[in-house]
């Protein structure tokens, strides 16, 4: 029978054969099982849902709008360092003579990432009206994105091992993301509070099992 042994230090939940798994994932709740009825999603989803018997979408903690405008703000820091950078070699050893196109080129870098912060509160606000997770009892939904949007079914019975890590940034506000591992890549719940990681790591590990054991 297979079954799930947390990794020691990494968060990592892999699975494994001849371990029982009773103790370890037993008496999770039933909050991610419960019906479609319960909050999250439009009308038109809930309905669906219902009909499929899977369980709601559920939200992302609001303070995840401030680690995507804590990430935003980090990386336009290190692309203009970077620019910074490349113009002060630049005029220090004359590279660009009379040529005024890579000082324009860095003056557009430099542009779209102002553009780009400033945007930030509308991407924020439609990013995460969009993002959603759902764990039903075959398998885990992701909703993501903001322009371009994606949905991501997961079966359970497709997914090798789960991981609950943090990032500083998430780690200052409090969240964990919760990522689950298949054979051709992976799939990340972007940030939940560190106890409900916790257990929807729980929750997802017990449900793969049971996927496993039914083949």
């Amino acid at each position: 029978m297979s079954s799930i042994a947390p990794g020691l230090s990494t968060g990592v939940y892999r699975w494994e054969e001849g371990h029982d798994t009773a103790d370890m994932v037993g008496g999770m709740g039933n909050e991610y099982g419960s019906s479609a009825a319960d909050a999250g999603g439009t009308a038109t989803e809930r309905d669906d849902d219902a009909r499929r018997g899977d369980a709601a979408w559920h939200a992302l903690p609001r303070r995840v709008t401030r680690v995507w405008t804590a990430d935003a703000v980090i990386e336009s820091l290190i692309v203009w360092a970077v620019c910074g950078a490349v113009a002060a070699i630049g005029m220090a050893y004359d590279w660009w003579g009379a040529w005024p196109w890579p000082a324009i080129a860095l003056g557009l870098v430099v542009a779209y990432g102002v553009a780009g912060l400033a945007a930030q509160p509308l991407r924020n606000r439609y990013a995460y009206a969009f993002s959603r997770f759902s764990i039903g009892e075959r398998d885990l939904r992701i909703r993501k994105g903001w322009l371009f949007r994606s949905t991501t079914v997961v079966p359970f019975n497709r997914i090798q091992h789960v991981d609950a890590r943090q990032n500083p940034v998430l780690r200052h506000y409090g969240l964990t993301a919760v990522t689950v591992h298949t054979a051709v890549g992976a799939h990340t719940i972007e940030a939940l509070d560190t106890a409900e990681a916790e257990r929807v790591t729980d929750l997802i590990t017990r449900r793969v099992a049971r996927s496993r054991e039914d083949l």
